[in-house]
């Protein structure tokens, strides 16, 4: 009879340590989920195994978001919160009980560039105080396609005023100043910096910014993501506050390639509100993934664009070691490819002649369409209010050089400028087709060259003896920095990747340019580096949180 009870007491006790093992299995593997550097599929395998739930990611990216933003390194990424993002969260997690994930971007957090219009109890500035207060009667249409793909717009991100750079990249006068997590004495890349710098230190997975001549670009190469410069008219720019629409564009930054090849496929589509979107027609893709193969670089023909080498070593190192792993993938290099002498001379020219004229008048219509809420019309009501007393002697007054440019914007005529239109018709055909001979002339799939080529230059006022680049009086120097406008001007897409670090921490970037609607190539060359190099690394001012 004892002999009995003790079996029936040793069976009790293993069935009861079987249920304490398999009861605690979600919490323990809730622990196991790692937060920095998640991605989309990442954190979708984890909600389906029942570890994680939508709140309670939105809450540790706020943690993320409350210890390192404001405090601790300071790095001043977040103009706004959203106030309701834990109760959409908690929405999310009921529809996904009933019937599953509502769209690809399922509880995906996303910090929005600043201009970017949100109908809800966030407001819209454009990283200015003269809009303060200001909330949008509807969504832009990117943000609308990324609400109905189950992303949590979970706020805000700092950017260069109006989007027009001034001494230091990253400040504005709603935000102040925003720093490189990389390096704290470095900016973060302009104008687009703030979405930039949250998604490098792990505060959402998407940044989405805007991009005229490098603001997607310059702070995705400044903060080691992936992004993308689409085609002019592969995604909406309506409910955006313009800079220049023959120039601008939207897209995604993320930390992979994958990631950014999703967001893409969510925000394609015709917007009629924004006509240049009809050219898209026949031409996007809902699913860029089926794209990203890791041969991809196997049999394809790239051209090496050494013009814009030269100005740092470390960077020129970095994107030669680049094209060497390349070679060794099975890709042709021809190298060089040279631009011709009248696009590269005229390029930044042509920029200046068109979107100088284009943002006075397109702000007025931006601002025209707002309603009644919004506190100015003009741009020359923007500036008086810039450069009134109380914004002058305030803790963040417009950058100076933001108002010299404001002003010269406001000087400019009307749309029927005759430079201007001339401009407009030859200087950018000429772009166009001077790009396109460069890449018929010589068969090649893309052109690659160093996002940018120099490192993030250090905060105005500060010396580091470490910073490396050809001073301003190197013949050409302005020119070779413009390659963000060969994208730009001509309109063509371009996707860059990380590509390596300076000897004090710094990312290099390298950039994949082709034609007109060729992301579905240029996104397999990024996927099948990413894979081969995996060169991406987040910064270590802002660890995991204990």
């Amino acid at each position: 009879m004892e002999k009995k009870l003790w079996k029936r007491g040793f069976f009790f006790l293993v069935a009861l340590l079987v249920v304490m093992v398999f009861s605690s299995t979600p919490a323990v593997a809730q622990r196991t989920f790692q937060l920095e550097e998640a991605t989309i599929a990442s954190i979708h395998a984890a909600m389906r195994a029942g570890e994680l739930t939508c709140r309670d990611l939105v809450k540790m990216y706020l943690d993320r978001i409350n210890a390192y933003d404001k405090t601790g390194p300071a790095i001043n990424a977040i103009v706004e919160i959203n106030p309701d993002a834990l109760s959409i969260a908690e929405s999310l997690d009921e529809k996904f009980t009933k019937s599953g994930f509502v769209g690809p971007l399922h509880c995906i957090p996303v910090i929005l560039k600043d201009n970017h219009d949100t109908a809800d109890k966030m407001t819209t500035t454009a990283g200015s105080r003269v809009l303060e207060g200001f909330i949008a009667q509807k969504d832009a249409f990117l943000v609308k396609q990324l609400r109905d793909a189950g992303a949590v717009i979970l706020g805000k991100g700092n950017m260069d005023e109006w989007a027009h750079a001034g001494d230091a990249w990253g400040y504005s006068s709603r935000g102040g100043q925003t720093l490189n997590p990389y390096k704290l004495n470095r900016v973060p890349g302009a104008s687009s910096g703030g979405p930039a710098v949250a998604v490098s230190a792990n505060f959402a997975v998407i940044g989405m910014g805007s991009d005229t001549f490098g603001s997607l670009r310059l702070p995705s190469a400044a903060n080691d993501l992936v992004g993308i410069k689409p085609t002019l008219g592969l995604t909406s720019r309506s409910g955006i506050v313009p800079f220049s629409l023959n120039y601008d564009v939207g897209g995604p930054m993320t930390r992979s390639v994958t990631d950014a090849a999703i967001t893409l496929g969510v925000l394609t589509g015709v917007d009629p509100s924004d006509p240049v979107t009809f050219q898209s027609v026949g031409r996007y893709h809902k699913d860029y993934t089926q794209f990203l193969k890791a041969d991809k670089l196997k049999g394809a023909r790239l051209g090496v664009l050494r013009f814009y080498f030269g100005l740092n070593q470390e960077v020129d190192k970095a994107i030669d070691a680049s094209i060497e792993a390349m070679k060794k993938m099975g890709t042709t290099i021809v190298d060089p490819v040279e631009l011709p002498e009248d696009l590269s001379k005229n390029l930044a020219g042509i920029y200046a002649t068109i979107s100088d004229l284009d943002f006075k008048w397109h702000l007025a219509e931006y601002l025209a369409a707002a309603g009644s809420k919004v506190p100015v019309k003009t741009l020359s009501e923007v500036l008086a209010i810039s450069e009134s007393p109380a914004m002058v002697k305030s803790k963040t007054p417009v950058d100076k050089k933001v108002i010299a440019r404001l002003k010269l914007a406001e000087a400019r005529g009307p749309l029927t400028d005759p430079l201007y239109l001339r401009t407009f018709e030859y200087g950018l055909a000429m772009i166009r087709d001077a790009l396109l001979k460069l890449l018929n002339d010589n068969q090649l799939d893309a052109l690659i060259f160093p996002t940018y080529s120099c490192p993030s230059a250090p905060l105005p006022g500060v010396k580091d003896p470490d910073y490396n680049c050809a001073s301003d009086a190197t013949p050409a120097f302005g020119i070779k920095l413009s390659q963000s406008g060969l994208a730009s001007s001509s309109g063509f897409p371009s996707v860059f990747c990380p590509a390596g670090f300076t000897a004090d921490g710094l990312p290099i970037s390298l950039a994949f340019l082709g034609r007109p609607y060729s992301e579905p190539m240029l996104l397999g060359l990024a996927f099948s580096y990413e894979q081969a190099t995996k060169e991406r690394r987040p910064p270590k001012t802002v660890p995991s949180l204990k």
